[in-house]
């Protein structure tokens, strides 16, 4: 799953590490373009993706 930069134009940054723990799903990005991080936590239910 891809993410926009929230700090630059940068979009469909890949995550550089995932995690997940039952239906949640966490992503740690950093911007090839400007070099901010961030993360983001989603449920895989929202996006039709929980086993």
């Amino acid at each position: 799953m891809t993410d926009n930069c929230p700090n630059c134009p940068q979009q469909q940054v890949q995550p550089a590490a995932e995690y997940e723990r039952g239906d949640q799903v966490s992503h740690l990005y950093r911007c090839p373009a400007c070099g901010v991080t961030w993360s983001t936590n989603r449920d895989l239910r929202a996006y039709g993706e929980a086993a």
